[in-house]
């Protein structure tokens, strides 16, 4: 399934990045900054593996010409929201403008990721 491998890519880039954010929490002075992205882009990740999940069941559940309801997109919000919250409660861990920049980095990785794949698409 290209989606499936598309997602494990997209996986594998998105924590990459997030160790590269957990050194440069350590190794620089904007540690709440580091750690904001670092949350942030736990709960992305956590929103790319949601939505492959259900990528995954609506596919096979179209296959087999039956629909199901799910709060996809609900349950994705409700969790960044909770990202934020969990930010600005703690603001002397968390800084507020790295989680919502780590909360889009799979949006990020997903708009820029085709661009590397062109050649072979051609």
């Amino acid at each position: 399934m290209e989606f499936g491998a598309t997602a494990k890519r997209m996986i594998l880039y998105t924590a990459a990045l997030f160790v590269l954010f957990i050194i440069l929490a350590f190794l620089t002075p904007y540690d709440t900054f580091f750690f904001g992205m670092m949350l942030g882009t736990a709960f992305s990740l956590l929103n790319l593996l949601m939505t492959y999940s259900q990528v995954k069941r609506v596919t096979s559940e179209s296959k087999a010409l039956r629909t199901k309801f799910a709060f996809g997109t609900v349950s994705r919000i409700v969790l960044s929201v909770v990202c934020i919250l969990i930010a600005v409660s703690f603001p002397h861990l968390f800084n507020l403008a790295g989680a919502i920049i780590g909360l889009m980095l799979t949006y990020a990785i997903i708009m820029i990721e085709p661009i590397f794949h062109i050649k072979r698409l051609q």
